[in-house]
């Protein structure tokens, strides 16, 4: 997580190792640190995510209530501590917008995975990165080629292959048609939130829009958790604290984390396109699926595993089409400070990243 900033800030190498081996090892974490950043983020996330199974005692709105709480704090905290107002907002309309949206489509798949099978709820809902790529085409120009679409073909359908939705493979459960109608609704609502938070980029800080995002999280969760209680006449189904420390401990740890997710999906979309960045969040899948097997000892099914070859592949499809391009262009350069082996002093040197789509050279930091 800290090496793709230590790289884009100051990189200061004092190593016997080969240079060349650091060189090369240092430009793949930098050319593609947006792709790190949602990798990461996915890992995280999904940690939350499982000790929400873990925790499935406790009502849904609570636990997400939980997560704007904790999320809310600590993203006050990290914008004191590093001089930012998060109340000075540049477009506070689009940025209410997009934590609203985002936060929309978050409730609604909650709400609908509680009311239709999981793997319906699962394939239906991991169809965003294809309402992204057209809201980006079609928003913000952002190109979205044949190798996107094919790999975006190729991880969902890895996603349905572990998913396994009845509507496909068939079963017994009865899902009301309203509920699916609902979910793809939410998955366009999430596409289109995303390709606002794209549309903001770098005019406002991953901290701060996580800080307005947790606030709203934390309102909409609670409002929701009151009117629930309130309309199933059950004191359950409201807001209810946990009443063991080990339930406490698991909350606190699982928002206390999904922070760091969150800062690194932010800061993903904005070096990646949007839908790539949403793409490689069906990694999400995969990762959950090796946590079901490994933890709650789930039986690892043939066609599952067939599924996540799937999703990787078409992760691993992005990034080499990625690395391709830059390759063609010559679009990258990064160069490491030099050690003498003999006098042991550092040469003053400068990282510099060329962007292929503005050939212009831009010297990052100086050491």
């Amino acid at each position: 997580v800290l090496l793709p900033h230590v790289v884009s800030e100051t990189c200061v190498i004092k190593s016997s190792l080969d240079q060349n081996y650091m060189g090369t090892f240092l430009n793949l974490i930098f050319v593609h640190r947006g792709i790190f950043y949602v990798l990461t983020a996915s890992t995280v996330l999904v940690t939350a995510s499982s000790v929400s199974k873990i925790l499935s005692h406790i009502p849904s709105f609570e636990f997400t209530a939980n997560r704007g709480y904790h999320c809310f704090l600590i993203s006050l905290c990290l914008c004191c501590f590093h001089g930012f107002n998060p109340m000075r907002l540049p477009n506070p309309a689009w940025t209410y917008l997009c934590a609203l949206m985002r936060i929309s489509g978050y409730i609604i798949k909650i709400v609908c995975i509680a009311n239709m099978p999981l793997g319906d709820a699962t394939a239906l809902y991991f169809t965003v990165p294809i309402y992204t790529g057209i809201l980006a085409r079609i928003f913000l120009k952002e190109p979205w080629g044949i190798v996107h679409a094919i790999s975006t073909t190729i991880g969902i359908t890895g996603i349905v292959l572990i998913s396994k939705p009845s509507f496909i493979f068939g079963g017994e459960d009865e899902v009301k048609p309203l509920y699916p109608i609902i979910l793809v609704g939410g998955a366009i609502i999430q596409a289109g939130g995303i390709t606002i938070q794209r549309k903001l980029g770098k005019s406002i800080s991953p901290m701060v829009f996580t800080f307005h995002q947790s606030m709203v999280l934390f309102v909409v969760s609670m409002t929701a958790s009151a009117v629930s209680g309130a309309v199933n006449k059950s004191f359950s189904e409201a807001f209810v604290a946990p009443s063991c420390y080990e339930d406490r401990g698991l909350m606190t740890f699982a928002g206390s984390i999904a922070i760091i997710g969150q800062i690194l999906y932010i800061k993903g979309i904005n070096l990646e396109n949007a839908a790539v960045a949403t793409l490689l969040r069906n990694t999400d899948t995969i990762l959950a699926y090796v946590v079901q097997v490994t933890y709650f000892k789930k039986k690892a099914e043939w066609l599952s595993l067939v599924g996540a070859i799937l999703i990787a592949g078409s992760t691993a499809m992005i990034i080499i089409y990625k690395n391709y391009f830059l390759k063609k262009d010559e679009g990258v350069s990064v160069k490491i400070p030099t050690v003498h082996q003999e006098e042991n002093e550092l040469e003053d040197t400068a990282i510099t990243f060329e962007n292929p789509l503005n050939p212009e050279t831009q010297t990052i930091s100086k050491v």
